[in-house]
């Protein structure tokens, strides 16, 4: 969805502050009605609650919009879990470009969103949060005064800075006179870029309010509008493309604009550029396009060889200590942010720096070389060249997904057994970590929207977002595919009960290695010969053996299916039955048995 200035209707004309209230032609509403009702207004769909003793306002307006059949109310989807409830709502916002809403109680909801909260701001994701304050009245002085001995134990001096450095705005709700002001500021800043959650706050007392309704005319929800290049820079960037000998863009989430990938593989036709996809956390090239490079989480040797490189929104193209463009290549940096304002360390040594939408640029770009009518026969050995590549890397990638001799379940050869029985158009959400390249490069994804990552760092997101996508996506098949790891940081307990409240189908693999991979890498990257070379996992306290009944886990919260595959002989039947399960409405888990990259004593 696509927000332009000036949609909504005209606002009302305001009463004059001092007007009494009691003259209340426009009728009364409480400030929490307001609250909801703007939410409504600017075209939020859901709010994915954790209720608490902050909420009464909220959860008389909840009932009465329901007895009224208000159609001015979100779908409220109830979520014992905080994280489980901001990873949901991250995964809608995601698919879809709208912001949603998530309310949680007080300090100790805000605490419990952990790790999605800054998913939603490293991942750029459009999210409203709101939270309860602790009464600020305790002798029965207005409605909503303190009334239970936890608003005491709840009343901290600074709330917001629970998670403030996360946020691209967060506010305090004074009065419910100017609620919907409050909540169109917000979301202004969620949807201007770079995009991403915002936090607001109100005490009982303000959501009790009683206000008069010409007070709560609708607002414009108006965001920054994205930047285009300046025509200068246009014609530079496109000459030196042009004129490049090995040209390469690497790109981190430039997918999430669905428009864009097209776009990328359209400039790709006319010039011999390779493309590079950062970490991968959405599908922002063809992966049959022969341009296309593969998914890395360093530095990739095509980085160290280009002349000409263009960084499309992308966090990491590189990591200097294992390699580094070569002196005097020409770097151009276009991102929805690229001063990484959230980063306190972020440098690329670019010529040219530039805020902007890359959909946007990248059709100035085409346009400029069209234009300019360029020979594609003057690229004639580069793009044979480039053609050869890709054939190659095609077949080594092919030869890695036969199936093993051993009899185990490798991770390429899982992918190209999802590829085989799911859905061309299916989502898949991968959150599988150390393993998550390898998967992305051999479920050979060519349609835009196919792939969703947080783009972020907290573990754990995989089950929430999974709901938030099929809630969007109803007809899409989804498949979650995640590490051992990650599952266990996702609170499937309530994942599951949350899909089965609200037929909520789709299917998770859950790639089993008996343990967390990542923390043995990292020890390795700095200590190759150390301890920890010669330790296995259990003594590095990173196994899980012995194993968690993960399917049962799911079984148990949601009554989903559930099998666990430990020879590659029935993986096909356990795949093929799951993808039947799902498509008959119900969850279903796969719970895979690969192996460790590491060998263990």
């Amino acid at each position: 969805m696509e927000f332009r200035s000036g949609e909504s209707a005209n606002p009302r004309k305001r009463p004059h502050p001092a007007e009494d209230e009691n003259d209340n032609d426009g009728g009364m509403a409480t400030a929490a009605e307001g609250f909801f009702e703007a939410l409504s207004e600017a075209g939020v769909t859901h709010c994915f609650v954790n209720l608490g003793s902050d909420h009464p306002a909220m959860l008389e307006a909840m009932i009465k919009a329901k007895q009224e059949n208000s159609s001015k109310f979100p779908t409220i989807i109830t979520c014992p879990s905080e994280l489980v409830a901001l990873s949901a709502a991250l995964g809608y916002a995601q698919v879809t470009g709208i912001p949603q809403c998530v309310i949680v109680h007080v300090d100790c909801g805000t605490l419990a969103m952990g790790q999605s909260i800054h998913n939603a701001s490293v991942g750029r994701v459009p999210v409203l949060c709101f939270a309860g304050l602790s009464p600020f009245t305790q002798n029965g002085e207005l409605l909503g005064s303190r009334t239970e001995f936890i608003h005491w134990l709840q009343d901290v001096p600074d709330q917001a800075a629970i998670v403030r450095q996360y946020c691209r705005y967060s506010g305090e709700i004074k009065t419910g006179r100017n609620i919907k002001e409050m909540v169109y500021r917000a979301l202004h800043f969620a949807l201007s870029d770079s995009k991403g959650p915002v936090y607001l706050t109100a005490a009982r007392e303000v959501l009790e309010q009683h206000v008069d309704r010409r007070f709560l005319g609708e607002e414009t929800l108006s965001p920054i509008v994205p930047s285009a290049l300046p025509e200068s820079d246009v014609e530079f960037i496109a000459t030196t493309l042009m004129n490049a000998k090995k040209p390469l863009v690497i790109t981190g989430y430039l997918g999430r604009n669905p428009q864009a990938p097209p776009l990328l593989a359209e400039l790709c036709d006319k010039l011999p550029i390779d493309v590079l996809e950062s970490v991968g956390s959405d599908m922002s090239m063809r992966t049959d396009h022969e341009a296309y490079l593969g998914v890395t989480v360093t530095t990739h040797p095509a980085v160290c060889e280009a002349d000409v490189i263009l960084i499309l929104d992308c966090d990491v193209p590189w990591i200097p200590t294992a390699g580094k463009p070569q002196k005097g290549t020409t770097v151009f940096h276009l991102d929805v942010d690229p001063l990484k304002q959230q980063m306190p360390l972020f440098s690329i040594n670019a010529t040219r720096r530039l805020k902007v939408s890359c959909e946007i640029a990248l059709r100035q770009l085409n346009a400029f070389i069209d234009k300019k009518g360029i020979e594609r026969t003057s690229y004639t050995i580069a793009f044979e060249a480039r053609a050869n590549r890709y054939l190659r890397w095609r077949q080594d990638l092919r030869a890695l997904e036969s199936p093993s001799q051993d009899g185990a379940i490798r991770v390429p050869y899982l992918a190209s057994r999802l590829r085989y029985h799911l859905p061309n158009d299916a989502v898949y959400l991968v959150e599988a970590v150390s393993n998550a390249g390898l998967i992305i490069q051999h479920l050979n994804l060519t349609q835009p929207g196919t792939l969703v990552g947080s783009g972020a760092g907290g573990l754990g997101w995989g089950g929430g977002a999974a709901l938030g996508v099929k809630l969007a996506k109803p007809g899409a098949f989804v498949c979650a595919i995640v590490g051992d790891g990650t599952f266990l940081f996702s609170q499937m307990e309530s994942v599951y009960w949350i899909a089965r409240r609200y037929d909520l189908p789709f299917l998770l693999v859950v790639l089993n290695n008996g343990g967390w991979n990542a923390p043995k890498v990292s020890a390795l990257l700095v200590h190759q010969d150390g301890f920890s070379s010669r330790s296995n996992r259990r003594d590095l306290n990173i196994s899980f053996e012995p194993s968690p009944d993960y399917p049962g886990i799911a079984t148990a919260a949601g009554t989903a299916w559930g099998i666990t595959v430990k020879e590659q002989d029935r993986l096909d039947s356990a795949i093929q039955e799951a993808a039947n399960v799902v498509r008959g409405g119900k969850c279903a888990v796969v719970d895979v048995s690969v192996p460790s990259i590491w060998t263990e004593d």
